[in-house]
């Protein structure tokens, strides 16, 4: 076995040596090697000794290679060498040294070292940032999260000013800079206009069929009822949704006005951010007493009786906008007998949470809250009505029942905001 490996090393340096002649070797001088299962410290010396050079090697080699290479430079026949082996070399004084390759473990600790030590000697500065849309509490979150800073910065909001100060080294500056001026951005606002209206079944299919309120209209988009059963018989809630397309509705709705045919309660126009809340309601408070502890002392509180419609928009692409609804329908209930002889009001709650998506000045239409309305009508010659036997001739008593509905109309329009 021994002397196998003497002739493969022999046949080794024999190719080195048929190469050139020996007397100097240049930088890029070409050499072939062919070695079967050598030891790395063999091939390592006849590599060496083809430059003339002396050999040193730091940490012991043990594996073993099989190299075939033909007219290559020697540079990198001594790189395959060594990352077969993971070695690396380093030529000083006509020396060539040999150690262990680190492993990439070490390298980035020795890298991070370097990297701290570079970053302390780097003087602070301080970079003042003032916000013209943004929440400073939210950026300096961001700015946080994102890993921005460096191991030695820091960002706080200066109370008095209201700004995001930053106090880091210069190189962290411009990616703090970009973030901001990415992020810092007027956000677009939505204009909401309500119009909350009650009206007789009659008024509301008369104005369904112009805007496409019911089924048979090819302009209702989308439509979604859902029952919600009351205790109170004389109101029936079933929240129903739908989408309008049109721009008539102010006039539509006041010509049915100046007719007696629709009430309008209320015309609420908000102005909201992006993803931020716009709420409206209409009602009345409820008051009722509470007692206090086991004496007859009694305070007044309130109860609201509203109708509440909360919005949440979001803008989307192509003029769209997602609106998170919650819409409550409070009403008075029964009365209830308390335990001292008095009586309390209960509050009858309905309410309904969804989510819609509609274009920019499209109505959504929510409708479904029925009220049945009983009106007594009482009517009589004075005088003559309180005759014996013949008053009642001069009396009228009527009895009118009116079932009507309310309906919430709501038009978002997207305003860009100027940067």
């Amino acid at each position: 076995m021994k002397k196998k490996l003497t002739r493969l090393l022999l046949l080794g340096l024999l190719n080195l040596c048929l190469l050139f002649p020996k007397s100097g070797y240049a930088q890029d001088d070409l050499v072939s090697l062919n070695f079967y299962q050598t030891d790395t410290h063999i091939i390592l010396q006849a590599l060496a000794d083809f430059k003339q050079l002396n050999l040193v090697i730091v940490d012991p080699v043990q594996n073993v290679q099989t190299i075939n290479l033909k007219k290559i430079p020697w540079s990198t026949a001594l790189d395959i060498v060594l990352k077969l082996a993971r070695l690396e070399a380093e030529i000083r004084n006509n020396v060539l040294y040999i150690q262990a390759e680190p492993d990439k473990q070490t390298l980035q600790q020795q890298e991070d070292k370097l990297k701290l030590e570079w970053l302390y000697q780097q003087p602070l500065l301080f970079l003042p940032i003032a916000l013209n849309h943004s929440d400073p509490q939210q950026m300096m979150t961001m700015i946080q999260q994102q890993g921005l800073l460096s191991e030695r910065g820091k960002v706080f909001i200066d109370s008095r000013s209201g700004m995001l100060m930053v106090q880091d080294i210069k190189e962290q500056f411009a990616t703090i800079e970009s973030l901001i001026e990415t992020f810092d951005q007027p956000a677009s606002q939505i204009h909401i206009a309500a119009h909350i209206v009650t009206m007789s079944s009659e008024s509301l299919t008369q104005l369904g069929v112009r805007w496409g309120y019911t089924g048979h209209s090819s302009q209702l988009v989308n439509q979604a009822t859902i029952g919600m059963p009351v205790t109170n018989p004389t109101t029936s809630v079933g929240f129903t949704l739908a989408k309008l397309t049109g721009g008539l509705l102010n006039l539509e709705l006041s010509a049915l006005e100046a007719e007696n045919q629709v009430q309008i309660v209320a015309s609420p126009n908000l102005l909201t951010s992006n993803q931020h809340p716009a709420s409206i309601k209409q009602g009345t408070e409820i008051p009722y007493e509470v007692s206090s502890g086991n004496n007859s002392n009694t305070t007044i509180e309130f109860k609201q009786a509203v109708l509440g419609l909360e919005v949440t928009p979001r803008v989307l692409s192509n003029g769209r906008l997602e609106l998170n609804l919650q819409i409550s329908q409070n009403t008075v209930g029964q009365s209830i007998k308390r335990s001292d002889g008095g009586e309390a009001l209960a509050i009858d709650t309905q309410e309904i949470k969804t989510q819609v998506i509609v274009s920019h000045g499209e109505t959504l239409v929510l409708g479904g809250i029925f009220q049945q309305l009983n009106k007594l009508d009482n009517s009589q010659v004075p005088g003559l009505s309180q005759v014996p036997l013949i008053g009642n001739l001069f009396k009228y008593q009527g009895k009118q029942q009116q079932r009507r509905e309310l309906v919430i109309f709501i038009t978002p329009q997207i305003i860009q905001s100027l940067k």
